[in-house]
């Protein structure tokens, strides 16, 4: 029974999570395989080319943005997480606009977070603030929230500013997600063709 109780928490976690971003189509997944290092910063979800998967994909669990899809096989796909060595977010601060870089960083997201980087010295933020992505990222749909910023610290060069990120998705504990069955340049190109 426990079993059940805790793939009907998953799935009523999924089931908020799809309602927070409607506009969005989204396909639920689970996580099949993982790295052996303890976390999902890359894992294997059962869904794939056939499901209509593709590469680029954003992938979100808990409340906001896990990773993105970057190897598409027939039937399961591979997710690079937000927490990766290799992973870098095009974020914004929710309520300023202001971009960043979110890096991720696997010692760091050991004592819970992973960094912001090349904030503006002249944004107006405080601890505690929404980070989402960003509308100029190429590859992420803009608005998913990726966590909240703490520690500011004024960067060496005074022109930019550091910062730590608690990612709102609990990267050792993952067992389902969304994928968002859209990518961010073919919107774009829909829109374009509206307006002729």
């Amino acid at each position: 029974i426990s079993q059940e109780k805790y793939e009907l928490a998953g799935l009523q976690e999924l089931y908020e999570l799809d309602k927070k971003y409607p506009d969005y189509p989204k396909v639920a997944a689970r996580i099949i395989a993982r790295e052996s290092n303890g976390w999902y910063n890359v894992f294997t979800i059962d869904k794939g080319s056939e499901d209509g998967i593709q590469i680029n994909m954003n992938v979100m669990a808990g409340n906001g943005l896990a990773g993105i899809v970057t190897a598409v096989r027939k039937n399961s796909a591979t997710v690079r997480s937000i927490i990766d060595d290799n992973s870098y977010v095009s974020g914004m601060f929710a309520r300023t606009s202001d971009i960043c870089d979110v890096k991720g960083d696997l010692e760091t997201i050991n004592d819970g977070y992973i960094s912001v980087e090349r904030i503006s010295v002249d944004a107006e933020i405080e601890d505690g603030m929404e980070i989402v992505t960003s509308y100029v990222s190429d590859r992420y749909l803009e608005g998913i929230l990726i966590g909240y910023v703490n520690n500011i610290e004024k960067d060496a060069n005074n022109m930019t500013m550091t910062a730590r990120l608690t990612p709102v998705v609990n990267f050792d504990r993952l067992d389902t997600v969304l994928v968002i069955t859209e990518l961010k340049h073919s919107e774009e190109l829909e829109d374009m063709t509206q307006y002729d």
